[in-house]
C-alpha cells in the first residue's frame, strides 16, 4: 500500500524516511525501497524526537491485541504538533485498526487523517463511528497499479518456478486458493477459519474433478507445517503448495478461477477480469469482503456441494480504485503549508 506513496514523494522531493520491520521490511527489499529497520518496543515518542519528521504516514494494517505500533506512532506525533495520515489497505476491520486492545477503546486510537479509499469506505468508516472530517478518499496506491503490473508477468516463468515441465500447464485447467491466517487472528469467531475453508473447497475439487490441478497460495504469515495434514488426505489431486516464493500476481497468472476467503488478493483477480468466488461457509458476522458484499462476487457462504469448474464468479465492471496523485500531493503540502511555494528544492522530511 505504501510503496507507491513511498515513490510519489521521492519523486516530488520530499525527504521521505522509511521504517519498517517483519514482513513488511521483506516487501520493501524486494522492491528496492531503502529503509532503517526498527524496534517496534522502541518508545514512539523518542523515535520522533531523534528523527524530526515534518509529518507522519504510516499503514493501518495491525490488529491492536497483536501490534500497536502505529497507534504509538499517531499518539506521540499529535503530542508533539506533527500531522499523521494512514492507509487502510482493505474495506473490512475498520475499528480494529484505529481501537486499543480493550473493548473500552474502540475507535480510541485515531490518526489525524484517514485514506478511506473510497465512497464505500467512507460510508461504511461513519457508519461505524469515525469522525466524517478525518476521512479523506484517495483511492488505493496498490490496487490501482495492478493492472498494469500484471500485465508485465511472465506466464512461462511461474510455471518454470512450480517445476512443471513447458506444454504440461493450461490456466483454464488449474484452479487457485489464496489463504489467509484467520484462525491465528480471529480463532473461529467469523464462524470459519482457512484450514476448515480449504478442505471444503478440496473436497468439492475431488468429487468435481479428481486429479484436477489446484494451486495453494498461503499468506506470508501461514505455517505450511499447519497444512500438511490436511494436504495429505488430496493425493488424487495434483496440488502445488506456494509460499512466499512467488507474488499473489504470479499466482494469479495460474489460473482464469480465483477461490478464497476475503484476502485482497480476490479484489487484484477481479480487477484483472478473473472469475472470482468466495467460499465463506458458516458465516456469521457481516460479510468482510467487499466484492462479495455487495453482489460483485458470488459468496458461498453454506456447506453445499458445487462444481468449481463450473463456477465462472464475475468479472471487473464497476469497482475503480484510482489512486489520485495529485489531490494527495496538494493535500499533504497544504498540511505542511507548502501552497503556492515553489517546487521544493530541499525536501521536507515525511516519515
Amino acid at each position: 500500500m505504501l510503496i507507491p506513496v513511498i515513490r510519489l514523494l521521492q519523486e516530488h522531493a520530499f525527504d521521505v524516511c522509511v521504517l519498517s520491520y517483519g514482513l513488511a521490511a521483506d516487501r520493501f527489499r524486494r522492491s528496492d525501497i531503502a529503509f532503517f529497520e526498527m524496534d517496534p518496543s522502541r518508545s514512539a515518542l523518542s523515535l520522533l524526537d531523534h528523527l524530526c519528521p515534518d509529518y507522519v504516514i504510516t499503514s493501518a494494517t495491525s490488529l491492536p491485541w497483536k501490534d500497536m505500533t502505529e497507534k504509538y506512532l499517531w499518539h506521540a506525533a499529535r503530542r508533539i504538533g506533527i500531522g499523521t495520515m494512514a492507509f487502510i489497505d482493505q474495506w473490512q476491520n475498520y475499528s480494529e485498526r484505529f481501537s486499543g486492545p480493550t473493548s473500552g477503546e474502540k475507535l480510541m486510537r485515531l490518526p489525524d487523517h484517514i485514506n478511506c479509499i473510497d465512497e464505500i469506505g467512507r460510508r461504511e468508516m461513519i457508519e461505524e463511528g469515525f469522525p466524517e472530517k478525518s476521512l479523506i478518499a484517495f483511492g488505493h496506491p496498490y490496487l490501482s497499479e495492478v493492472v498494469a503490473r500484471y500485465s508485465a508477468m511472465a506466464f512461462q516463468e511461474t510455471v518454470f518456478a512450480l517445476g512443471i515441465p513447458p506444454g504440461e500447464f493450461s490456466p483454464e485447467e488449474a484452479l487457485l486458493f489464496v489463504s489467509e491466517p484467520l484462525l491465528e487472528n480471529y480463532g473461529n469467531g467469523r464462524g470459519y477459519n482457512q484450514y476448515g475453508v480449504l478442505d471444503f473447497f478440496l473436497q468439492n475439487v475431488l468429487r468435481s474433478r479428481p486429479g484436477a490441478r489446484v494451486i495453494v497460495k498461503l499468506h506470508p504469515k501461514d505455517d505450511p507445517e499447519n497444512f500438511s495434514k490436511l494436504l495429505e488426505r488430496f493425493g488424487a489431486l495434483r496440488l502445488h503448495i506456494v509460499g512466499k516464493e512467488l507474488s499473489s500476481l504470479q499466482c494469479l497468472t495460474l489460473s482464469d478461477r480465483i477461490f478464497g476467503m476475503t484476502s485482497i488478493v480476490l479484489i487484484e483477480a477481479y480487477l484483472i477480469g478473473k472469475a472470482v468466488v468466495s467460499l465463506q461457509p458458516g458465516l456469521r458476522i457481516p460479510d468482510p469482503l467487499v466484492l462479495s458484499r455487495y453482489g460483485l462476487i458470488p459468496r458461498f457462504d453454506a456447506r453445499s456441494n458445487f462444481d468449481p469448474f463450473a463456477c465462472e464468479g464475475a468479472r471487473s465492471s464497476k469497482f475503480h480504485v484510482d489512486f489520485d496523485r495529485s489531490g494527495f500531493l496538494a493535500f499533504l503540502k497544504s498540511r505542511l503549508g507548502l501552497e503556492g511555494r515553489p517546487p521544493l528544492q530541499k525536501g521536507m522530511r515525511v516519515l
